[in-house]
């Protein structure tokens, strides 16, 4: 009888063993682990490990030297000055083209004011309406007014219906 009773009780590895299988079996749906699958599919197996579990960050950086933070500084400090250098060659290049463009475009007004103001003929206001009837279509379009540049401040030609 000493043998039946003993082999009812249980030993106590057992026993620990049997609490400790409970006990993370509570712990598991506790943290949301295992469970059953909420469309009842069984067969479908959940991902063994999640994308953002593999990727471990220390608290607050902590094992990183004051050296290399220090040395971390000042790469990062060179490379916003050497950022700065290239945002500040680019405006300056831009600015300089701008100050090209309008000098060009100042000269060439200038230019066409001389060549057109040598060749030029003025219109009597009493006889324009005549002498315009009489000119053809090649002789209207060259015709040109000179007008006030607002930009550069230099008289120009221009078409005379020009806006």
């Amino acid at each position: 009888m000493a043998s039946i009773t003993a082999e009812a009780t249980p030993t106590p590895t057992r026993a620990v063993a049997e609490e400790k299988k409970a006990d993370t079996k509570l712990l598991s749906f506790a943290e949301g682990g295992k469970g059953r699958n909420t469309s009842g599919r069984n067969w479908k197996q959940q991902p063994k490990k999640r994308f953002s579990s593999l990727i471990h960050t220390k608290k607050n950086n902590l094992t990183k030297s004051w050296a290399r933070h220090l040395a971390e500084k000042e790469q990062r400090k060179k490379i916003k000055e050497k950022e700065q250098e290239i945002k500040d060659e680019t405006r300056r290049l831009a600015i300089e083209k701008k100050e090209r463009r309008v000098e060009n475009e100042r000269r060439r007004a200038e230019n066409e004011f001389k060549h057109a103001s040598a060749s030029a003929q003025t219109l009597n206001l009493d006889t324009v309406g005549h002498k315009m009837k009489a000119m053809n279509k090649k002789q209207l379009r060259m015709i040109k007014k000179t007008r006030m540049n607002t930009k550069t401040g230099v008289v120009e030609y221009v078409p005379a219906y020009a806006k």
